[in-house]
């Protein structure tokens, strides 16, 4: 009995000697939310008045990928809520320091030592976002404006390849490894490109060969020739990069042409327009 005895003394004791140490870690935990949750809050108010949500709304928000999934970044919300988190971990730290656990301190550091690598990779992550998003509006512009075929479907690879490569090195500077995701990635995408490469050149063949003619031969036919192709006669009303629109004598109709054939069929200017 007395051994007894002595060992839940010895035990009372360590509580008694502990007690102080959780109540330290108690005050500094209930201080660490007061004043994490007052400056979260400012920040929040700040940035709305600067207009972060309204930008984000008229940039960011407006990306296709976000809109048609219904996702709204708030950026107000989203930085308040990042620095919410990290000054709570580093409270966390506080109070098991005043615990005096080491292992537990050792554990809430390393992911206070994290924090800065995810908030690059969010970082990372909405500016690829905005660059993709920029390079697809202005691919898909230059591409319809030379009148090329699935113009939004290339301009949409392009934002997707980029938003791709983007994510990888976002996952990397998580301390995310992706070799094996890289590695299957590559071969998908190689294998993509490849398929569509060669499907596209061949069904673009004619096209292609339409812009070629148009280069070479845009300073043989003008628009008011009187021409005869392809046992074809009229008068040329109209070209652009890949057709040439002919009125038969005559006739209010009209025939279009591709280009191509100004390279594969003879062409007999009749009469030359009256501004050469």
């Amino acid at each position: 009995m007395n051994v007894d005895f002595d060992i839940l003394k010895t035990l009372f004791n360590e509580i008694v000697v502990f007690i102080p140490n959780i109540l330290a870690a108690l005050a500094i935990l209930l201080i660490s939310l007061i004043i994490i949750g007052i400056v979260s809050r400012f920040i929040r108010r700040v940035l709305q008045r600067m207009g972060a949500d309204a930008f984000a709304d008229k940039s960011i928000n407006k990306i296709d990928i976000l809109e048609d999934n219904n996702i709204r970044i708030v950026p107000s919300s989203l930085i308040s809520k990042i620095i919410y988190y990290s000054l709570l971990l580093i409270g966390i730290v506080a109070a098991t320091d005043a615990l005096q656990m080491e292992a537990v301190s050792d554990l809430v550091r390393s992911a206070v030592d994290y924090v800065p690598n995810l908030i690059t990779a969010i970082a990372l992550l909405i500016v690829g976002l905005l660059i993709a998003d920029f390079v697809r509006d202005v691919t898909a512009a230059a591409m319809q404006s030379l009148n090329v075929p699935a113009a939004k479907f290339l301009a949409n690879f392009i934002f997707y390849f980029i938003m791709l490569s983007i994510l990888m090195i976002a996952l990397e500077q998580a301390k995310i490894n992706t070799d094996f995701i890289t590695a299957n990635l590559s071969i998908i995408l190689g294998g993509v490109v490849l398929a569509f490469a060669i499907g596209y050149g061949f069904a673009s063949q004619s096209l292609m060969s339409s812009y070629i003619a148009y280069f070479y031969n845009r300073n043989k036919v003008n628009i008011g020739d009187a021409i005869r192709i392809n046992n074809k006669e009229g008068i040329v009303t109209s070209m652009d990069s890949t057709t040439m629109t002919i009125v038969p004598f005559n006739s209010n109709n009209r025939i279009i042409i591709p280009l191509s054939q100004l390279s594969t069929e003879t062409i007999e200017i009749i009469a030359a327009s009256e501004a050469q």
